[in-house]
């Protein structure tokens, strides 16, 4: 059989998420995924004891491959990492190992260390839909039905946990323990995995009131329970006053909740793999935000706003005129995705750069933006809701570079939070540029990143489409007042 032809820049669109290059699992994440050496704890003694007891973040990781026949339960931190003092916190509040909003300004070797302090305990449930004929998720009230009563005890004491809004002391007894670690383009890398036969949730746990709510309200869209019940605790809260988030439930939180199948009305619930519930609960806050951005004025000046993590650099430029959106990345020649694999992906020809990109126009998108997929989905959120705080609206496109110090890909939260610092001050920022025109404000992206700026015009169709139209305004003598 001849293999098809692929492009030289099939990795970049992929990203280990849709297999395009026809293989079981992605090669350059495999590659990835056996660092035995950066796990924090002696393996070998937890393999033998077989028994594991922590207080649990709370986290909860669901699994995608295999699919329908997917892992689930949570992750509970080892003991030995607390007594070596690497990662500062109190035994019994291990929150950040898990709440990707605290992350940013932490290393890259912080974060590894965070998912890897934990050991992923797994049961094996069959999520699929036996009886419609679109593949997706089967209602939990089916899946229940068909387990065993000893896998039914283990799903009760999955969800207990991911109701918590506080780490609960949790006890799990393995039979077998896998080591390697996995990385995805999407969720955060998870460490080690056993299989487990047994998860006590030893402490009471504590729900936020609004998660007791939507999880108790059986005729509530999950939808509806994110965006109007869970979401306002988050948009209103101010990080300042409220840096450890512990009067919100946060959008990891919100995407935990989905994954265990407590969201939703009685007879729509299910368990959905993390990764795509992460883009999920990215989804439904952007699109709700962005019908209600375009009540709003339109800005009437250029801004640039300039931000970067972990060799992420970004260049977020707002233009004048209704909501429409756009995102491009570029990955640099020695980058994860870039990297040769033979019979897949050759060298990149002459180090050209490689843009991926998906947009938006005011009525928004009906397919999956699957050229930069879930980063997509978690820049919009950020965006959108900046321009919702800020009652505006405006066309938006997010120009995203990666170098080559970002050497494992660590999750979608990396993208939704570097955005998020980038607003996080308004039009009045250190980081932000105003612009009279639209070459001035390119002038910015231009002298921020490798990449040529011809190759970022040539790429957006966004910025295609805003050079070939003409507004009325362009033809009255017209002077707004500037946003102060």
């Amino acid at each position: 059989m001849v293999r098809p032809p692929v492009s030289d820049s099939i990795c970049i669109r992929c990203k280990g998420a849709r297999l395009l290059c026809g293989k079981k699992s992605c090669p350059i994440l495999k590659k990835a995924s056996i660092l035995k050496s950066t796990v924090p704890f002696n393996y070998k003694k937890v393999q033998r004891n077989k028994t594991l007891f922590g207080a649990s973040p709370p986290a909860v990781f669901v699994g995608r491959y295999g699919y329908p026949n997917v892992n689930i339960g949570p992750m509970i931190p080892v003991d030995e990492i607390f007594l070596q003092d690497k990662l500062q916190i109190s035994k019994k509040d291990t929150g950040l190992l898990d709440i990707s909003e605290l992350w940013y300004g932490k290393s890259l070797d912080d974060i590894i260390t965070f998912r890897t302090s934990m050991v992923r305990s797994n049961f094996k449930v069959n999520i699929q839909q036996g009886i419609n004929q679109t593949g997706g998720p089967r209602l939990l009230r089916d899946v229940r039905r068909k387990l065993t009563s000893g896998d039914n005890r283990l799903l009760d004491s999955t969800q207990e946990l991911a109701m918590s809004k506080i780490s609960v002391d949790t006890e799990t007894k393995f039979s077998k323990l896998r080591v390697n670690l996995s990385y995805d383009v999407h969720s955060p890398p998870v460490g080690p995995s056993g299989i487990t036969e047994k998860i006590d949730v030893v402490d009471n746990i504590k729900a936020h009131p609004k998660v007791e709510y939507v999880v108790d309200d059986r005729d509530l869209k999950a939808a509806d329970a994110i965006f109007d019940y869970l979401y306002p605790t988050s948009i209103t809260n101010d990080r300042v006053k409220d840096p450890s988030l512990s009067r919100v439930v946060t959008g990891t939180e919100m995407q935990r909740l989905l994954s265990a199948g407590l969201l939703g009305s009685k007879n729509k619930r299910k368990i959905v793999p993390t990764r795509w519930s992460i883009t999920a609960v990215d989804s439904i806050i952007s699109k709700k935000l962005a019908k209600q951005i375009k009540r709003f004025p339109e800005i009437n000046q250029y801004f640039t706003f300039h931000q970067e993590y972990l060799d992420n650099n970004f260049v977020i430029l707002m233009i004048p005129g209704p909501w429409s959106y756009e995102m491009m990345e570029v990955w640099n020649a020695d980058t994860i995705w870039t990297q040769v694999v033979p019979g897949i992906q050759p060298a990149i020809r002459n180090r050209e750069p490689q843009i991926v990109q998906d947009y938006e126009m005011e009525h928004g998108r009906k397919t999956y933006a699957d050229n930069v997929t879930g980063a997509y989905y978690a820049a919009r959120k950020e965006v959108t809701e900046f321009l919702y705080l800020n009652r505006r609206q405006a066309r938006v496109i997010v120009f995203r570079e990666v170098s080559g110090g970002y050497i494992v890909p660590l999750g979608v939260w990396v993208i939704r939070e570097t955005v998020r610092k980038g607003l996080e001050n308004g039009f009045q920022g250190d980081n932000v540029i105003k612009h009279d025109n639209l070459p001035s404000a390119l002038a910015v992206v231009r002298d921020h990143f490798n990449v040529p700026l011809s190759d970022w015009l040539h790429a957006s169709k966004l910025l295609s489409n805003i050079r070939k139209q003409r507004r009325l305004d362009e033809w009255i003598e017209f002077k707004p007042r500037k946003i102060a």
